[in-house]
């Protein structure tokens, strides 16, 4: 907990002066202090991502980024001193309560941030990516050798800065301050509504502390999907603060905030819609921005595409691509379509062979009716969507609430034509749930408990062994040092194929598991089932391992 602590102050500190730089370069007056951290937290992944192109995210990028880091703290010294005196003063008109509740998240998440993730992603491309970026950068043709690594996410790109693979071992808790800062963003609106005035929409963000319960999941792994759930709440208040009256700040903002989603996560490109909307409706007052707009998402869009281009050799990634765009290095035809046509079918928990044929009504009666956590989510949200018609007559006031409804209706609809997974839904039903949450929840007394319960619910796992549930059970063994970022021990054997050695590990059993693996780390099942189904294996494209990978066709 300590290192972690120790770790997140240094992050603080070069993100804050990355932001206010950020801002100060756009000219951007008066943000909110938590909006500054993630705009920082958007420019130092940019950043990083460019560099990624060329080299290794090592201490070489550390270096760079101290060296521009002490340059801008000068040049924008008296700002950084303003906003930090910001952050005290939000943080002195606290209540005594949201005060201890702050206090009592803070420890939670860093007791979380320590202990062993168990997030199974984390254990089949999460640690796996952010290795690979560590050493090497953007390799092409990383897709070859596993098919997860195509997804290297802009959250990856930026907890690799945040690894410090170059010092120590275990550090990979980004999650746990993304989760920390839009509580204390949350508790702030809540505290503004209940002693300062009564907009309701600090209400709707401040209720967002009483989905710790299921976002503390996400706090042990570098999963995107918190990333995502966090910056989507900033750009559903952006979007509303900014419907009827737009600034500068509200736009710009929301420009940025909404490239670092897609940047972060493709399945989140209905977010567009957002500053599309502002912009269009504004156009007179926000026209003069323009260059600004399209400067911050044409430097967006081709980093995602040079990032897919390297790591997939296709700029349409995860779509499937067209032939005469793609590269020497890019998935075979065959496995691309099987698997695309695998991750539309996984959305539904049916075979590709099932998912071809049959009908999308029957497929959507089987999403409904799944079992398990998955059927839970899907249910819970349509009903969610179905529980707010009853309240729509009270939000038909604000149409920006009733665009937002739009835009979960259309978001369900690309899913439903795509992979519909809850967890990529899971932005709009927590919205929805706190504006329905807002219209029923009105006293003081009655929030506080609801807060106090939710984090007890926290605790009981987190401290606590659970029979027949899986979860990360702290240890006071974490108190200075957190657990290892894999919930394996790192054991491999070396396995020689043509022209290329693969670390496998020799305790994970799962079709793509690595753990922590050496790089570069390829689970045996998953290599047989290539060999055997699609007749290829990975090779490199020359003796160095920086210079990529293709699938070699067998005889």
């Amino acid at each position: 907990m300590l290192f972690i602590l120790l770790s997140w102050i240094y992050i603080l500190a070069i993100t804050l002066v990355a932001g206010v730089s950020v801002n100060r370069l756009l000219k951007l007056q008066d943000v909110n202090p938590i909006l500054v951290l993630f705009h920082g937290f958007f420019g130092i992944t940019l950043v990083a991502g460019f560099w990624a192109i060329f080299s290794a995210i090592s201490w070489q990028f550390h270096i760079f980024i101290l060296l521009i880091g002490f340059i801008l703290l000068f040049v924008n010294y008296s700002l950084i001193i303003n906003y930090i005196s910001l952050f005290k003063q939000d943080f002195n008109k606290l209540s005594k309560f949201f005060k201890l509740l702050l206090v009592v998240i803070c420890i939670l998440v860093l007791a979380q941030s320590a202990s062993p993730p168990f997030i199974l992603d984390n254990e089949s491309y999460y640690i796996q990516t952010i290795a690979w970026l560590n050493e090497f950068g953007f390799v092409k043709g990383l897709i070859n050798i596993h098919l997860f690594l195509g997804q290297t996410s802009g959250w990856h790109i930026l907890q690799s800065v945040f690894s410090f693979n170059f010092l120590y071992d275990n550090f990979n808790d980004l999650n746990g301050l993304c989760l920390l800062l839009v509580n204390y963003y949350a508790l702030i609106k809540l505290n503004d509504f209940f002693k300062i005035n009564n907009n309701p929409l600090n209400l709707v963000i401040g209720l967002f502390p009483i989905f710790n319960v299921f976002l503390f999941q996400f706090v042990s792994s570098p999963s995107p999907d918190l990333a995502v759930y966090v910056i989507s709440l900033f750009i559903f208040y952006g979007l509303l603060m900014n419907y009827h009256a737009c600034s500068k700040n509200g736009l710009v903002s929301l420009v940025m905030l909404t490239s670092f989603l897609i940047l972060i996560k493709a399945t989140t490109i209905v977010f567009v819609l957002f500053p599309v909307l502002i912009y269009i409706k504004h156009y007179k007052h926000v026209k003069q921005y323009t260059f600004i707009v399209w400067v911050v998402s044409i430097i967006t869009l081709s980093l995602i595409v040079i990032k897919n281009v390297l790591i997939t050799g296709n700029p349409m990634y995860p779509l499937t691509g067209i032939e005469p765009l793609k590269m020497p290095w890019s998935l075979p035809t065959n496995i691309e379509a099987y698997f695309y046509n695998y991750a539309k079918a996984y959305g539904y928990a049916v075979t590709p062979e099932v998912y071809s044929s049959s009908s999308y009504l029957s497929l959507i009666k089987g999403w409904i009716f799944q079992s398990g956590m998955d059927g839970i989510f899907n249910k819970a949200i349509l009903l969610i969507l179905v529980l707010f018609l009853f309240f729509i007559k009270k939000f038909k006031t604000n149409k920006a609430i009733l665009f937002i409804y739009g835009a979960a209706l259309l978001q369900l609809f690309i899913l439903f034509a795509t992979s519909p997974q809850f967890r990529f839904y899971i932005p709009f039903v927590i919205i929805l749930s706190l504006f329905l949450l807002s219209e029923i929840i009105k006293s003081e007394k009655i929030t506080k408990g609801i807060l106090v319960l939710s984090t007890i619910v926290i605790i009981v796992p987190l401290f606590f062994t659970i029979p027949n549930i899986q979860t990360s059970t702290f240890s006071t063994n974490y108190v200075i040092e957190p657990h290892e970022n894999s919930q394996y021990k790192t054991e491999y054997k070396v396995l020689e194929l043509g022209n290329t050695k693969f670390n496998t590990p020799t305790n994970i059993y799962f079709f793509w598991g690595t753990g922590n693996t050496k790089l570069p780390a390829l689970n045996e099942q998953q290599l047989n089932y290539f060999k055997t189904h699609f007749k290829v294996i990975p090779q490199q494209r020359t003796e160095n391992l920086e210079d990529g990978f293709y699938f070699k066709k067998l005889d």
